[in-house]
Order: structure tokens, then C-alpha cells, then sequence
């Protein structure tokens, strides 16, 4: 895992030892922002399900303003914060320990982009709960767009009362989607 633009490109991204991780490769992470590429710029992003930052990381070296990370892994967490030194964004960083939806009450203001990267064996009533705390806590700021990943044979299909589908990229192994509010 590496940042692959910005100010910390071509910085290694390394994950706790022990941990499965399931990284963003480098050519569904490429498609993910050159789609983002004139909504970095002094962006506020909320990074969840963070892993070691794969995705919020590489938001803040293409120039986003700040980034707030929340993963539930202690060892997982600790490998992001080093990877923000790393990557020298850590002034720009916060990392929350946090298991979610929960980790949502630690969270305040909304943000023009948020990640959501879970597990791809992760419950659907938990993303379901997520999404609909997301959208009641107003998180996502108006115009904002929330990015979500996810495997191809998920059953958890966001709430189309709630969220617009704005763009959608099959990978095979790896979907993402993109998703405003229904205004």
C-alpha cells in the first residue's frame, strides 16, 4: 500500500502486524479520486472503518484541510497514526479509537467527503444503522459526497429514500459507490 498523489506520494502505507487487511488497490484508488479530484481541495473528511488510512491519508496529501479517522482496532490505529507521520499530515489528522456506529456520538459538524470502507463480511443491519445515523446527524454537508466500498455480493443497499447514487465503479472483487442526500 502506497499514496499514489499529492504531497506524500509514493509513501508507504504499513498495517499492524497480525491484522487482516484489505487494502484499496492502487487502480480502484486512482478511479476513487481522479472521479474527487476538484472536491480534495480543503476538504473536510471523515474517514471510516479507517484501517492504517489508506483513503483518508491519501485525501490529505492531495490537499483536503483536515481528516478525522475512526477504527476500532487498538494495533490498527496505532499503525495509522504512524503512518500520518509518515506521510507528515498528522496536523491535519484526528484518530479515533472507536467501534461504529457508536463512534459516530465522537464526531461533530459535517464533512464534504466521508469514506466508508467496512469489513466486506460486515452485518448488514450495521451499516443500515450507520448510514441512517450518518443522514440523521447530518454528517455529510450539503453537496457532499459519501464514498462507500464494498463487495460485489453485499446484501446492505443504502436506503434510495435517503441517498442518490451519483456514480458506481465495478472492480470485480471491489465496488465502490458514491452517494449524495435526497435533498
Amino acid at each position: 500500500m502506497r499514496v499514489i498523489g499529492g504531497t506524500a506520494r509514493g509513501t508507504r502505507l504499513y498495517g499492524a502486524r497480525g491484522n487482516k487487511v484489505r487494502p484499496v488497490l492502487d487502480r480502484i484508488k486512482e478511479s476513487m479520486f481522479s472521479i474527487l479530484s476538484d472536491r480534495i481541495e480543503d476538504a473536510e473528511v471523515l474517514d471510516l472503518f479507517a484501517g492504517v488510512g489508506n483513503l483518508g491519508i491519501e485525501a490529505l496529501s492531495r490537499g483536503c484541510a483536515n481528516a478525522v479517522f475512526i477504527e476500532k482496532h487498538h494495533a490498527t490505529a496505532a499503525s495509522l497514526k504512524l503512518n500520518l507521520e509518515r506521510a507528515h499530515v498528522q496536523d491535519r489528522a484526528r484518530v479515533l479509537v472507536s467501534r461504529l456506529p457508536g463512534g459516530l456520538s465522537a464526531v461533530s459538524g459535517s464533512y464534504s467527503l466521508i469514506f466508508v470502507d467496512p469489513p466486506f463480511r460486515i452485518d448488514y443491519r450495521l451499516l443500515e444503522e450507520l448510514f441512517r445515523r450518518i443522514a440523521r446527524n447530518s454528517l455529510l454537508a450539503e453537496g457532499g459526497l459519501l464514498i462507500y466500498r464494498y463487495s460485489p455480493h453485499s446484501s446492505f443497499h443504502p436506503d434510495m429514500e435517503v441517498w442518490d447514487l451519483v456514480e458506481k465503479r465495478d472492480f470485480g472483487d471491489s465496488v465502490f459507490s458514491m452517494f449524495r442526500m435526497d435533498s
